[in-house]
């Protein structure tokens, strides 16, 4: 390689990896060409480096699209690494900013309309510091948050241009400063599918983490109405109109309709038809918010109007926000003089009272699209209910969503200046299946000792519960006398139970994934139990047990794969074929948290037997050189 860069970082230690090598041929061939390519990149490949080194010494301006915030900073650190030495060697800098969604940043004019007491000790500290408005390290409530973040249906472009912190603002007057300076820029899926960032024509697009690309885009568009939305951010601004209105019965349309539907933990459940609850939904909430939004229509066009009648001159930020509301018809006012710049007092309190307005119009709408939706039922949207308990309604916090069951045609890679997505497991069928993306698709070879591995799989299957669950349990036990570092990968939520109470083991969710892993690595625990977010991503060097439930086929009750499943059968398409190989990448990506380094070993017990059913995934173990030990009885 010609690579100065890749050079020095030779010489300072670095592994040369042929597969890393191909990996910065394929990007500088996909810039040149500006094209689509699928980099298909094992563990061991060295792939986040082999698309940054190429973007630094060619100097471009570049996208970098990752599935988390958790791996958004991760990719800080590698870049910062990579800045280092490439300034040391040229003596240029490489300007990047981690980018994220609006909501993450704090609104300091939601904020200081708030009750001074109402607000965190915690965030007024940040407020004195140097601080970037990032929630990630602001550790607050997230139905406080809710309320001081930035919302597009709050900070509108003609409400930006005469707020009084405009200049201030962390995203608006910062971060968007920053940005377009930025010649590399770190975001995430959900911000992806937004596009909702500068000059994305001058770019390449670099998709990372790409193997779960079509859920983190579909839960980006994602859209839905609450017990929180209509009882706090509807409901409650209505009485700030209205303070004799009468109570509307959300939380009793919510209860009667969907909490005999859930099971015990169980926080989400598939809807397949909306049809019975479309008549309540209109009778008990949309009829009673539209009389609402009637009656605080006519009360505010008449208070605007009785100002205007009284008043001989309006300040340039008034007449200007009323001309861009459109409450009124500003042309009727012909006799008023527009003059001084700042609003007077009362002013002031009229734009509040308008932008309260807006805002509610702008939730009601939502409501009423919905709604629309609810009626429709177009089969190509799915729909679900969760819930969960609020300690700001002291009840439970219902949810009604609904999301494209496939994004394909919801999302494009038109307009970038080269693509290159990749992965430990991309797939180019499921990319074109679920996403509608096509591209020039690359294999790179593996190059970790596969063959040190002992993958052991039990005779049992997980339609033998009883014994299932007490293969779960000896294999458990086996892997934990030969090793101090063990993953248990799971299906479900119910399979966690059956290791309540073991020593030295700890569950996801228990606290902050990221700070349970490090846990591990130092030893503090000795094997760690969780479930998607196991398989995919964690980092776990040396030797180390993993134990896989069984084959990790996504459960029929996760509402996304429900309707795909639905969907499919509507359309005529056998469903199976789809499971099998979401399932086929997620059993790929859960072999690949043993192996994180040439020097690691260790040993992967399945329990089941139905990987010589569906013989796709015995060729996936036999590919990578492990030769598979059957035991009949655990």
């Amino acid at each position: 390689m010609s690579s100065q860069l890749y050079q020095f970082l030779l010489k300072k230690g670095l592994e040369p990896r042929k597969a890393q090598e191909e990996f910065f041929r394929i990007v500088h061939k996909t810039i040149e060409e500006g094209s689509i390519s699928i980099v298909q990149a094992p563990t061991g490949t060295g792939k986040t480096y082999g698309y940054l080194i190429p973007i630094i010494e060619r100097g471009e301006k570049a996208i970098i699209s990752t599935g988390t915030k958790l791996l958004q900073e991760q990719l800080r650190r590698d870049i910062e690494t990579l800045r280092g030495y490439y300034s040391y060697l040229t003596g240029e800098d490489v300007d990047y900013l981690v980018l994220k969604g609006k909501s993450n940043y704090l609104c300091l004019d939601r904020l200081k309309a708030m009750p001074s007491d109402q607000v965190p000790a915690e965030l007024e500290d940040l407020l004195d510091s140097q601080w970037d408005g990032d929630v990630e390290f602001a550790r607050v409530d997230p139905e406080f948050w809710s309320k001081v973040c930035v919302d597009d249906d709050y900070c509108t472009p003609h409400y930006r241009s005469i707020c009084k912190y405009r200049d201030e603002c962390y995203y608006w007057a910062k971060l968007k400063r920053r940005e377009k300076k930025a010649r590399i820029l770190i975001i995430n899926h959900a911000l992806l599918a937004l596009k909702d960032f500068e000059d994305p024509q001058e770019r390449l697009l670099v998709i990372d983490e790409a193997h779960e690309l079509d859920k983190y885009i579909t839960s980006s568009l994602t859209d839905g109405i609450s017990t929180y939305t209509l009882r706090v951010e509807i409901m409650e601004r209505i009485l700030q109109f209205l303070p004799d209105a009468d109570n509307v019965d959300v939380e009793g349309f919510f209860e009667r309709n969907f909490s005999g539907l859930f099971k015990s933990e169980q926080e989400q459940v598939p809807l397949q038809d909306l049809g019975p609850y479309v008549k309540d939904f209109e009778d008990s909430i949309l009829k009673p918010l539209n009389l609402y939004h009637k009656r605080i229509k006519e009360k505010l066009i008449s208070e605007v109007h009785n100002f205007l009648m009284s008043s001989m001159w309006v300040s340039e930020k008034f007449a200007e926000y009323l001309r861009r509301s459109m409450l009124l018809n500003w042309e009727e006012y012909f006799q008023l003089k527009v003059g001084f710049e700042e609003p007077s007092e009362e002013e002031e309190k009229l734009i509040k009272k308008l932008k309260t307005y807006e805002l509610l119009e702008r939730r009601l709408q939502r409501v009423k699209d919905f709604y629309k939706s609810m009626k429709e039922r177009p089969a190509e949207l799915g729909f679900a209910v969760s819930r969960r308990w609020s300690s700001r309604l002291r009840t439970f916090n219902y949810r009604l969503e609904m999301f494209p069951v496939f994004p394909a045609g919801y999302f494009d890679l038109n307009g970038y200046k080269g693509v290159v997505i990749t992965s430990a497991t991309a797939d180019p069928e499921d990319l074109y299946y679920t996403m509608g993306i096509a591209g020039n698709y690359y294999e790179l070879p593996h190059s970790f000792p596969y063959e040190k591995v002992e993958f052991v799989v039990y005779g049992v299957s997980p339609k033998e519960k009883k014994e299932w669950e007490e293969c779960l349990r000896f294999a458990y036990k086996r892997l934990r006398t030969l090793y101090d570092k063990v993953l248990v990968l799971l299906t479900n939520k119910e399979q966690i139970e059956l290791f309540k109470g073991e020593e030295g083991l700890a569950v996801q969710g228990e606290d902050r994934l990221s700070f349970l892993v490090e846990a591990l690595r130092r030893g503090d625990i000795k094997a760690l139990v969780g479930l998607d977010s196991l398989w995919f991503g964690v980092d776990v060097k040396g030797r180390k047990g993993l134990l896989m439930a069984k084959l990790p086929f996504d459960s029929p009750e996760d509402p996304l794969t429900y309707h795909r499943i639905r969907y499919l059968r509507e359309i005529g398409e056998e469903p199976f074929e789809y499971q099998k190989r979401k399932a086929l990448i997620k059993f790929r990506q859960g072999i690949g948290r043993l192996m994180r380094s040439k020097e690691d070993e260790g040993t992967i017990i399945l329990c089941d037997r139905r990987i010589f059913k569906f013989k796709e995934f015995k060729q996936v173990v036999e590919e990578l050189g492990m030769r598979i030990k059957y035991i009949k009885n655990a």
